[in-house]
């Protein structure tokens, strides 16, 4: 018996001793959008190997639910090769495997001591990507399951592997002509709310009319709008004034009011009189 044969034997013996411990867990129900129509998030696989394997790797499987009886039997016949079986950009075409493999972490970085639901790993945050296994988009409104692999990348071969994880039904796109965006498709409280902001926003409209009508109407007849403005206006109009900053101040006429100057008495003129200049 060769050596390569003995290694096969020994991993597939590992793995039926191993195999059912920890399987793929969505993450908690405060994650949004942990389920779309083509990505999962998942818990980080946390303590799912509870074992010592120095360069041993963790990856994960995703394949169809109705393809992981032909990953195992794969997987059983072939497994230091199983991560070129399915490559994925043709992952899930008619005549492929449905599933793909792709990496998650080293085994050193998922620890028990350091188990938390607050990382997490998402299927398909590659996009539509080329590589073999790469973390690629799964088909959409698919249902789909996930496992777990302990990978010793120093001898190419897998020494552990988890259960599957329950099926998981992706979200199905809806055609945008197929939806219904009338009056009979909002609730009640929709229509209330839409009813009570289209009120309040036309009596806004209607004050504003009202206040436009009445400032333009108070403009046509000369009337004064408030006392303020009238009082504004008057304290720029300064016809006459005393002079300072000389020895003797004495009263200064303002040209442009010569002829409204007779208007005013001494008390209309600033500074008033009887204010003593001082002298610098």
């Amino acid at each position: 018996m060769n050596t390569n044969t003995v290694i096969r034997l020994m991993s597939l013996l590992s793995i039926w001793m191993w195999i059912g411990q920890g399987q793929p867990q969505l993450t908690p129900n405060d994650f949004q959008a942990k389920i779309t129509s083509n990505t999962v998030i998942l818990k980080q696989p946390y303590c799912v190997f509870d074992q010592t394997c120095n360069g041993c790797e963790i990856w994960l499987v995703a394949a169809l639910s109705s393809a992981t009886s032909t990953f195992d039997a794969q997987f059983n016949s072939s497994a230091p090769y199983v991560l070129s079986l399915s490559p994925y950009p043709t992952a899930f075409n008619p005549s492929s495997g449905n599933f793909f493999v792709t990496k998650v972490g080293p085994l050193a970085s998922f620890p028990c001591s350091q188990s938390s639901n607050d990382f997490y790993f998402i299927v398909g945050a590659e996009g539509k990507c080329s590589g073999i296994n790469c973390n690629g988009l799964l088909p959409n409104g698919s249902i789909v399951s996930f496992k777990y692999l302990l990978i010793d990348v120093n001898n190419q071969t897998i020494v552990n592997a988890s259960n599957w994880s329950p099926n998981i039904t992706l979200l199905t796109l809806q055609n945008p002509q197929t939806i219904n965006d009338g009056l009979s498709a909002r609730s009640g409280a929709m229509v209330v709310i839409t009813t009570i902001l289209c009120v309040a926003a036309a009596l806004l409209l209607l004050l504003f009319f009202i206040m436009l009508c009445v400032i333009c109407c108070g403009r046509k007849e000369g009337k004064p709008i408030s006392g303020v403005s009238q009082t504004v206006m008057n304290s720029i109009r300064i016809p006459r004034y005393d002079t300072h900053l000389k020895e003797r101040g004495h009263p200064y006429d303002n040209p442009a009011y010569e002829s409204e100057v007779k208007n005013y008495s001494t008390s209309d003129t600033l500074p008033k009189s009887g204010i003593q200049t001082q002298k610098l």
